[in-house]
C-alpha cells in the first residue's frame, strides 16, 4: 500500500499523464477534422466534373479511379502501421516501468515499493502490447493483408530509385 510521501508522488505524475492524453485527443481529433474535410472538398470538386453516370465508371476503372475508391475511407490505414505503433507504445512502456523498477533501486527504502509496482504495472502493459502486437502481425499476415499499399507501387514513380 502506497504511503503518504508516494501518493504525493502519484498524483501529479497521474495529473501530467491525463492532462496530456487529453491535449493528444483534442489535437489529433481535429487533424482528422481537417484531414476529412480536405477529403471531401477534394472528392466533392472531382466527382462535381463528372457529368455523366458513364463518365464516372469509366474514371473507376483507371488505375487513378481504384486509387480513389481505396482513399475513400479516410481512417483506414495500412495494418502494419498499427502493428509498428503497438510496438512503438510497448517498447516505451517496457522501458518506463524498467525505468521505475531501477529507480526503486535508488530510492529511499521507504519509495521502493511504490515504485516497483508502477514499474511492474508500466512493464506488464509494455508486454500487453508488445503480444498484441505480434498477434496483430500474425493474423496480418495469415490474411494476406500485408501487401504493398497501392499509392506506393513503385512503379508509379517512375525509373527512380524507388523503382
Amino acid at each position: 500500500m502506497p504511503h503518504g510521501e508516494d501518493l504525493a508522488l502519484l498524483i501529479p505524475i497521474s495529473a501530467f499523464v491525463v492532462i496530456g492524453w487529453i491535449v493528444h485527443i483534442v489535437v489529433d481529433g481535429n487533424r482528422r477534422k481537417e484531414r476529412i474535410k480536405t477529403f471531401t472538398e477534394f472528392y466533392s470538386r472531382l466527382i462535381d466534373r463528372m457529368s455523366t453516370p458513364k463518365e464516372f465508371g469509366d474514371f473507376l476503372q483507371t488505375p487513378g479511379g481504384q486509387r480513389f475508391l481505396e482513399t475513400l475511407t479516410v481512417e483506414r490505414g495500412h495494418p502494419i502501421e498499427r502493428v509498428l505503433r503497438a510496438i512503438q507504445a510497448g517498447l516505451v512502456l517496457l522501458l518506463l516501468g524498467m525505468g521505475c523498477i531501477a529507480g526503486g533501486t535508488q530510492a529511499a527504502w521507504d519509495d521502493r515499493a511504490g515504485l516497483r509496482v508502477i514499474g511492474m504495472i508500466f512493464m506488464s502493459l509494455g508486454v500487453g502490447f508488445l503480444l498484441s502486437a505480434t498477434a496483430s502481425f500474425s493474423i496480418t499476415k495469415s490474411l494476406g493483408l500485408l501487401k504493398r499499399p497501392a499509392i506506393l507501387d513503385p512503379h508509379d514513380f517512375g525509373s527512380g530509385p524507388l523503382a
